[in-house]
């Protein structure tokens, strides 16, 4: 990659290291690839045993039947690949780019907690807050699927598995591809739209149909760029990895939708099928409302993204 340098100080830490192009493209395949496969291996390797002790394959193809029909499963499987991937990540960061870990989160000598629990608090609340009138207004349109037993379970998983997940795509785009974007160009935009277009791209298959996968493209697509204005504007990826944590706990736990990726979750409500593209408006006011709070007495920090 080329040297140039982004005057944003976060970015400028992609100096550190190796920066070929193909080790990006490595890595990215490695962590990505390679966390699906192994996960999928693992899995297989517990199936192999699970016939040898329970007595053949027509034990195994029942198990995998309740197993996969579990509305945990998803959740689990989402909570291994990424642990895997996130292990694998750091191992190409360390012996491929000859980088540190905290060099691709923040520009200072630890992780900024307070920045991370600032996001995922003000995300929520501004979820809850604009989803509350559809609720009030349209009752009809949800369902009450809150199970005190089955809740408290999701909850466990999900807090094992999510803020890894999360956790991991923030570093990964907003962290690593970002910095490695800002070698190629000065703008900070630039870096900002290429990584924002590849989170989106990356989720495509997430939906339960192709209109539902178009319309999940273009809502990551949105929150891409939310959260990758916030981490230049923060100079680190704290709160966006905050922002992001607490999106997917609120679309598991307390708002998930009976056509979304994780359908049959026991959430306190669950929204009957709809066109995806109607919640698109809600999206982007809460996207600025949540930059507009953040940098209400900083504008100058978002003005310099996009000089």
């Amino acid at each position: 990659m080329s040297s140039s340098i982004s005057p944003i100080s976060f970015l400028e830490n992609a100096s550190e290291g190796k920066n070929n192009w193909w080790r990006y493209l490595l890595t990215v395949i490695i962590s990505l690839v390679g966390g699906s496969l192994v996960a999928g291996v693992i899995l297989g390797l517990l199936l192999i045993l699970f016939s040898v002790f329970s007595g053949g394959i027509s034990n195994i193809s029942s198990f995998i039947g309740s197993t996969m029909s579990s509305p945990y499963s998803l959740v689990i499987l989402v909570g291994i690949s990424y642990t895997i991937s996130f292990f694998l990540f750091y191992i190409c960061l360390r012996f491929l780019h000859h980088k540190h870990l905290l060099r691709v989160i923040n520009t200072v000598s630890g992780l900024r907690w307070k920045l991370l629990f600032k996001g995922l608090i003000l995300w929520a609340l501004i979820l809850f807050i604009l989803s509350l009138p559809d609720l009030i207004l349209n009752p009809g349109s949800y369902q009450i699927t809150y199970n005190s037993g089955s809740f408290f379970i999701l909850l466990i998983i999900c807090l094992l598995a999510f803020p890894i997940q999360a956790s991991f795509e923030e570093i990964l785009f907003r962290g690593y591809l970002m910095q490695g974007f800002s070698l190629v160009s000065k703008k900070p935009w630039v870096p900002l739209l290429i990584t924002s277009l590849l989170f989106g791209g990356v989720h495509f298959f997430n939906g339960t149909n192709l209109y539902m996968d178009i319309s999940i493209v273009v809502s990551t697509f949105i929150i891409g760029l939310m959260l990758g204005v916030i981490a230049l504007g923060d100079n680190g990826i704290e709160t966006a990895m905050g922002v992001h944590i607490a999106n997917n706990l609120y679309v598991a736990l307390l708002y998930n939708s009976a056509d979304s990726g994780l359908p049959g979750l026991p959430s306190v409500v669950t929204a009957q099928p709809s066109d995806p593209f109607t919640g698109l408006p809600l999206l982007i006011l809460a996207a600025i409302a949540m930059i507009a709070i953040l940098f209400w007495n900083r504008k100058e920090d978002i003005i310099r993204i996009f000089r």
